[in-house]
């Protein structure tokens, strides 16, 4: 109770235990701190390239240089035949790495802004959704120069790049509700974040990130289909690389992994975030 100009004024009070359905009031408070996100996604990208002399170049020669050592040793040692492999790996290293990078930045940007969180009322998935966001600001940045390189390897443009939106959003939604269960667990078991590192490298060679498919066994080959990673590169490099509609199929369990993802990590991290506070 505040008094101004002798009126009392009743200050409004957040309480987390009045909260009747969660994951709709998560939702609208997302959307009315959406400015937060953006700020914090502004933040995080002129804090990590602030002394850089490169800048915001090296959002885009990061992938490039990594996809050059892996054509090198992919295509020259290992003997891989796939047309087009630099663009192949381009792609695959692109769309990877929005899901990892993001996931990863989820869980520190949420511990890393506990003190905010137990000072003040904010909601804790602006946060998640941040992480997420600084990551798809570096794939929209990185994709001038894929389209360049794509080019100037001999692959010819077609409309269906214009669908490689599809893929790109999809593997951001999928970002976001890995991220809101990892950043759930992360604030009660500190060892998730060197955990998921582990887990991240294993899927990551699982995934046919840098090799094609057709050097799985088929069994592997036909496990892959229920991959959601691989699903989504190959519907991403299917519109580039090959120019064409992807399949169906793929297109109807990418999405359904995607949304799945992000209806099951709301739902994880609405049920915790009113005990956050506690455990952080």
């Amino acid at each position: 109770m505040v008094k101004s100009d002798g009126m009392a004024t009743q200050l409004p009070v957040y309480d987390s235990g009045a909260i009747r359905f969660r994951g709709l009031f998560e939702i609208r408070e997302f959307f009315r701190y959406r400015f937060l996100v953006l700020n914090l996604v502004s933040r995080d990208l002129k804090v990590r390239y602030k002394r850089s002399i490169l800048g915001f170049i090296w959002v885009m020669l990061s992938p490039l240089l990594t996809m050059g050592v892996l054509v090198v040793v992919f295509s020259a040692i290992f003997r891989f035949s796939t047309p087009h492999y630099a663009t192949f790996v381009l792609v695959g290293l692109l769309l990877w790495n929005v899901f990892a990078q993001g996931t990863v930045a989820a869980m520190s940007n949420l511990v890393g802004n506990s003190s905010v969180l137990r000072r003040m009322y904010v909601p804790p998935s602006v946060f998640v959704g941040s992480a997420i966001g600084s990551a798809l600001v570096n794939l929209i940045f990185s994709l001038v120069p894929f389209a360049i390189l794509a080019y100037v390897t001999g692959v010819q443009p077609t409309l269906w790049w214009l669908f490689l939106i599809v893929p790109c959003f999809l593997v951001t939604l999928f970002a976001f509700g890995v991220g809101l269960v990892l950043s759930s667990m992360a604030v009660y078991f500190t060892d998730t974040v060197e955990i998921w590192a582990v887990l991240l490298s294993v899927y990551f060679y699982l995934t046919p990130v840098i090799y094609p498919a057709t050097q799985l066994g088929p069994i592997v080959f036909a496990l892959e289909q229920y991959n959601p990673m691989y699903l989504f590169l190959n519907i991403a490099r299917t519109v580039v690389i090959d120019g064409t509609r992807p399949a169906y199929h793929e297109l109807g369990w990418a999405t359904a992994f995607a949304i799945g993802a992000c209806v099951i990590g709301w739902l994880v991290f609405t049920r915790l975030e009113s005990r956050f506070a506690y455990h952080l």
